[in-house]
């Protein structure tokens, strides 16, 4: 995640991120899969950024919040503008984190300064994870240590989006929708090109003008056996459309493919 890393870690990357993220109407469909157990209960935010989702789970009633990002300067950012006694902010590699396994699940002290020992196996309510799994190397490992830290028997979840892997399959440095004029048709539309899908593995792309972001490509059928295999159950999947406030942001993207490929998807598991 190093040339990943490097772009969150620009300022006017993280900015550019967060007013396209805000722009995102999806995060209206995920709000609405957050689930009651967040009132009052401990929950785990992987890739924060700019501490959205923390704030919003305090908002539902969370009595704390860690949120997780291997971006430096997105965690300084907050902690500086969004600080809140209930939300604990740690710069962490989600490639590389560790778990604790610790029957003193007691509350976050903000004063602690080992960051492992926030991290204590069967002592969250709830995960959370938007638009991240798409730049890890290794799944199953993030997703295991996800379902070691969601407590047992208590209706624990994990809800997380990422890019739909039609967005992330082609090995194109700048894919983008292309002229194409279907046999019979009269006009010329405008199409998703999709190759090397069952290709999995690393891609890089360029991105809101950042040169060299790299992502890997999974398939919808190693999303959900990854996650059956670590011992989680399905809730629920969604595939979701490009939202219309998007266009707003990304003139790049003509409106009416809106229709024409899902955008991202969303996925939320149960212990």
């Amino acid at each position: 995640m190093n040339q990943t890393q490097n772009a969150y870690d620009n300022v006017e990357f993280i900015d550019k991120i967060s007013k396209y993220q805000r722009t995102n109407d999806n995060d209206l469909i995920l709000k609405s899969k957050i689930p009651s157990i967040v009132n009052g209960g401990k929950v785990i935010d992987f890739g924060c950024g700019d501490g959205w989702f923390c704030r919003e789970a305090i908002k539902r009633g969370a009595n704390s919040v860690i949120g997780i990002d291997i971006s430096k300067n997105s965690i300084d950012i907050n902690n500086l503008e969004n600080k809140d006694s209930k939300i604990k902010y740690l710069v962490k590699d989600l490639e590389t984190f560790k778990t604790l396994n610790n029957n003193n699940n007691s509350s976050i002290n903000n004063n602690n300064n080992d960051d492992d020992s926030q991290l204590i196996n069967d002592s969250f309510d709830f995960a959370f994870s938007a638009y991240v799994t798409h730049y890890l190397s290794d799944l199953e490992s993030f997703f295991n240590k996800v379902y070691k830290l969601l407590k047992s028997n208590n209706g624990s979840s994990f809800l997380f989006s990422t890019e739909h892997p039609m967005r992330t399959s082609t090995k194109c440095i700048e894919n983008k929708f292309i002229d194409h004029k279907f046999e019979g048709d009269e006009i010329v539309k405008k199409v998703w090109p999709i190759a090397n899908y069952n290709e999995q593995g690393r891609r890089v792309f360029n991105w809101l003008d950042y040169k060299g972001i790299v992502k890997y490509h999974y398939t919808i059928e190693t999303y959900i056996n990854t996650l059956i295999k670590v011992g989680f159950k399905i809730d629920y999947l969604g595939e979701i459309e490009f939202s219309t406030s998007e266009f707003k942001f990304n003139k790049s993207e003509p409106q009416f493919t809106e229709k024409d490929r899902p955008y991202a998807l969303f996925i939320k598991v149960s212990k």
